[in-house]
């Protein structure tokens, strides 16, 4: 059975959300090896002016298809969920900063 996604949004532990580093419970070194890769990736394949739901979804599944390849331990999570927080997280910082 899969790992389901933690109640609320990643990034956002004092508005009833929680920590996605706490959360999936990696070696900290191995974590941020996936935010790493998973920021390069978004470089790469999305529109960092605009949030992750106005992205096309070609675009996004790009991303994650990469991550899964090179972290394949992201398909014991329910809807590799990990990697949308990541996405998600990075995208409304990138987004933000160009407004």
């Amino acid at each position: 059975s899969k790992i389901p996604k933690p109640d609320g949004e990643a990034g956002r532990p004092a508005r009833g959300g929680y920590n996605l580093e706490r959360a999936l419970n990696w070696d900290s070194s191995q974590f941020k090896l996936l935010r790493d890769f998973v920021h390069r990736s978004i470089d790469k394949h999305c529109d960092t002016s605009k949030s992750k739901s106005s992205q096309m979804p070609a675009a996004l599944n790009s991303v994650e298809t990469e991550a899964v390849v090179q972290f394949p331990e992201l398909n014991d999570y329910m809807g590799r969920w990990p990697v949308g927080d990541l996405i998600q997280m990075q995208l409304k910082n990138l987004s933000a900063k160009e407004r």
